[in-house]
C-alpha cells in the first residue's frame, strides 16, 4: 500500500492565490472605487449642507430685510400697471370677474356707512336728478306750447265739459300735456300664443318677440286659471313693469298688447277696442285659421303701423293753426267784439227809451184850505137895581 502524500498548507496557499489572483484583483479595484465613492459623497453632502445652510441664511436676512409693507410698496406700481393693461386689452373680461366683488363691497360699504355713501353719491345723484327734471320740463312745456298753437273743436268741447265738472283748464291742459308714447304693439293668437304681427316704433333695441308673446300668454293664462272665477269671463288687462306699461285688449281669436310709457291720453283703451272690433270683422277667418304662417295672414304690419300713428301722432304732434284757421279764429274774434258792441248800444238805447215809451206821473205839493176858530156869543147875567 503506497503511501498517500498530504499536501503542505503553503503550496495550498500558493494555488488558492494564483487561481484567485484575479478576484482578489477586482475585489480590491472595488473596494478602492467604493472608498473613493464614499469620500466623494461625504464631501458633496457636505458641500450640500454648506449651501443649504447659506441659503437659509440668505432667505432669512431677505425676510429679515422686506417688511410686508416695503414689498406692497415696491409692488404697487407693477401691480397697479398689471391692472391697467389688463383693463386695456379686456375690459368685458375684467367688468365680469370685478362686477360680484363690487357690489358686494357696495352693499356692504351701505350698510357698514349709510351716511358716507350718501354723502359720496349725492352729487351724482344730484345732477341724475336735476336733467331728468330739466328734461322732463322742456318736455312738458314742447306739448304745452304745441297745443297752444293748435286748435280743434274736440279740445274746446273738452274744455268746456272740464269745466262743467270743476276741472280746471290748467288741470286738463297738465293732463294732455304729460308724455307719453307707445314702445311696442303685439298682435298674438289666442290659446297659442303665436305672434301674428309685431310694431316696435318706439325701442330701438328688439327683444325676442315671439317669446314675448308666448310669455305673454303664459301670464294671461296663469292669471285667469289662478284667479278667474268659475264662469266669469275676465281677461287680465294690464301689467305694469317700472316705468312702462302692458296694456292688453282681448278679442275673440285674438288680443293686441300694447308696451306703452307715461300716461296714456283720453279714450286710449276705446279706441284699442274699435280696432280690435274692425280687425276681427275684416280678417276674423284668417285670425282664426292662423297656423304659423305668415302668408296666411292680410299685412298686418302695416295695419298696426298705422295703429300707431293714430294712437301717437295727433297726442305727440299737434298740428299748427292754417291760415284758414287763423282766419276763422280772427273772423269769429271780430264777431264777437261786434255782438257785444251792438249788444252794449242796444242797452244804453233801449235804457234811454224807456222812460219815452212808459211815462208815469209824478206827485206834486198842493196847498189845502184849513179852518180857522170863528168867535161865538155868550150871554152874560146883567145886575139887577135892587
Amino acid at each position: 500500500m503506497s503511501e498517500q502524500r498530504v499536501p503542505m498548507p503553503e503550496s495550498l496557499e500558493a494555488v488558492r492565490g494564483i487561481l484567485l489572483a484575479e478576484e482578489r484583483e477586482r475585489l480590491r479595484d472595488l473596494e478602492a472605487r467604493l472608498q473613493a465613492l464614499r469620500a466623494q459623497h461625504e464631501e458633496e453632502s457636505a458641500a450640500l449642507e454648506a449651501e443649504i445652510a447659506a441659503l437659509k441664511e440668505h432667505i432669512a436676512r431677505l425676510e429679515d430685510s422686506i417688511a410686508p409693507d416695503a414689498l406692497a410698496e415696491s409692488l404697487s406700481p407693477v401691480m397697479s400697471r398689471m391692472v391697467r393693461q389688463t383693463i386695456r386689452n379686456s375690459k368685458e373680461e375684467m367688468a365680469e370677474a370685478l362686477g360680484p366683488v363690487m357690489g358686494e363691497a357696495i352693499r356692504v360699504q351701505i350698510r357698514d356707512s349709510r351716511a358716507d355713501m350718501v354723502e359720496a353719491i349725492f352729487p351724482i345723484i344730484g345732477e341724475t336728478v336735476q336733467r331728468a327734471i330739466a328734461e322732463f320740463a322742456r318736455e312738458f312745456q314742447r306739448n304745452i306750447d304745441a297745443r297752444l298753437q293748435s286748435f280743434r273743436s274736440r279740445n274746446f268741447l273738452r274744455t268746456v265739459t272740464a269745466r262743467l265738472r270743476g276741472i280746471s283748464p290748467a288741470e286738463l291742459a297738465m293732463r294732455d300735456a304729460l308724455p307719453f308714447r307707445i314702445q311696442e304693439i303685439f298682435l298674438v293668437q289666442h290659446g297659442s300664443g303665436l305672434l301674428m304681427a309685431h310694431s316696435h316704433p318706439g325701442s330701438a333695441e328688439v327683444a325676442d318677440s315671439d317669446l314675448v308673446s308666448a310669455m305673454l300668454t303664459a301670464i294671461r293664462d296663469f292669471v285667469r286659471d289662478s284667479f278667474g272665477e268659475e264662469g266669469e269671463d275676465a281677461e287680465l288687462d294690464e301689467v305694469q313693469y317700472g316705468d312702462e306699461r302692458i296694456i292688453v285688449q282681448s278679442g275673440r281669436y285674438a288680443y293686441l298688447a300694447v308696451v306703452v310709457e307715461g300716461v296714456e291720453p283720453e279714450g286710449f283703451r276705446a279706441r284699442l277696442r274699435q280696432f280690435v272690433a274692425d280687425l276681427h270683422v275684416r280678417h276674423g277667418s284668417a285670425l282664426r285659421d292662423f297656423d304659423g304662417d305668415p302668408e296666411t295672414l292680410p299685412n298686418l304690419q302695416n295695419i298696426l303701423a298705422q295703429l300707431v300713428l293714430d294712437l301717437s301722432g295727433e297726442e305727440e304732434a299737434p298740428a299748427p293753426l292754417t291760415p284758414a284757421q287763423r282766419w276763422t279764429l280772427a273772423g269769429g274774434a271780430l264777431g264777437l267784439l261786434l255782438f257785444l258792441a251792438l249788444g252794449c248800444f242796444y242797452l244804453r238805447f233801449t235804457l234811454a227809451l224807456l222812460p219815452v215809451a212808459f211815462p208815469h206821473t209824478t206827485p206834486t205839493a198842493t196847498s189845502s184850505p184849513t179852518l180857522t176858530p170863528s168867535p161865538t156869543l155868550t150871554s152874560t147875567p146883567s145886575p139887577t137895581l135892587t
